[in-house]
């Protein structure tokens, strides 16, 4: 049986809150009537489509001399698409946009690349990449090469320079890319 004082009624956001969502609304609108909003959700839709398909990414691999069996060109787009995530947060200001583009890549995703989603969907290649740009025990290296020592790790030779080089490369040309488009 219900007591009435275990019943809550909703009765709106106030104060801090309220002004934080109006504010918020605020710039969304300004964004949207500037056009950056829509520019920033067609990044966000050519990123998933480069990430999850990209040719380039195969050519790029090809280029360090490697012909990709289909474990590592899943590899390497899985990769791109941590990277564009990553230099997204970086390099889109403000946030609201960069969150724009975020949600419209991973819903292109989810709704084009169903089957690429469902691979990285779970997230513990992505904890590995994450924790390459934390720094952990080697914070002297750079960011770069901490990338490309765990996709060469996730390729199965963490060993091969060459595979650390090209995933170091995929990580610093997707923030390249970003950049050249913003």
């Amino acid at each position: 049986m219900e007591r009435d004082e275990d019943i809550r009624i909703f009765t709106g956001v106030t104060g801090a809150a309220a002004a934080d969502l109006d504010a918020l609304a605020q710039e969304t609108e300004a964004q949207r009537q500037s056009g950056q909003l829509g520019k920033a959700k067609q990044l966000g839709r050519d990123l998933a489509t480069f990430s999850a398909r990209s040719p380039e990414l195969v050519a790029l691999a090809q280029s360090f001399g490697f012909t990709p069996c289909p474990e590592w060109e899943q590899h390497l787009h899985v990769l791109m698409l941590f990277s564009a995530q990553t230099a997204l947060r970086e390099l889109l200001t403000p946030e609201l946009l960069a969150e724009a583009a975020l949600t419209t890549m991973n819903n292109t995703l989810i709704n084009r690349e169903k089957a690429f989603w469902d691979t990285v969907s779970d997230g513990r290649i992505f904890t590995q990449y994450m924790l390459a740009l934390r720094g952990g025990a080697e914070k002297q290296d750079s960011a770069r090469a901490r990338v490309g020592a765990v996709f060469a790790q996730v390729c199965g030779q963490e060993d091969n320079p060459d595979l650390r080089e090209l995933g170091a490369t995929v990580f610093e040309t997707a923030h390249k890319w970003i950049a050249a488009q913003l």
